[in-house]
C-alpha cells in the first residue's frame, strides 16, 4: 500500500502537468479590438470548470497509478534500482 505522503507528492505534479495540458481546450480569442484588449486574451477562460474537470482527471489517473503499484504489476524498484 503506498503511503499518503507519496500519493501526494505524485499527484501534486500530476494535477499540474493535466492542468496545463487541458488549460488551452475550448479556449475562444477575444474578439474586441482596442485600448486594453490583448488579442491573445480568452473571451471566456472557464478556469473553474477546468479545475474542477482536471482534478478529477488527475484523480483518475493516480488511482490507476495506485492500483498498479499496489497489485505490483509493475515493480518500480526493480526498474529503478542499479
Amino acid at each position: 500500500m503506498m503511503k499518503l505522503s507519496t500519493v501526494f507528492f505524485i499527484y501534486l505534479p500530476l494535477w499540474w502537468l493535466t492542468f496545463f495540458m487541458i488549460l488551452p481546450i475550448g479556449v475562444e480569442r477575444n474578439a474586441e479590438d482596442g485600448k486594453g484588449y490583448d488579442a491573445g486574451a480568452p473571451a471566456k477562460a472557464d478556469i473553474g470548470k477546468k479545475i474542477l474537470w482536471n482534478t478529477v482527471f488527475s484523480g483518475v489517473i493516480m488511482a490507476v497509478i495506485v492500483t498498479v503499484t499496489d497489485l505490483h504489476i509493475v515493480n518500480w524498484s526493480a526498474l529503478f534500482s542499479q
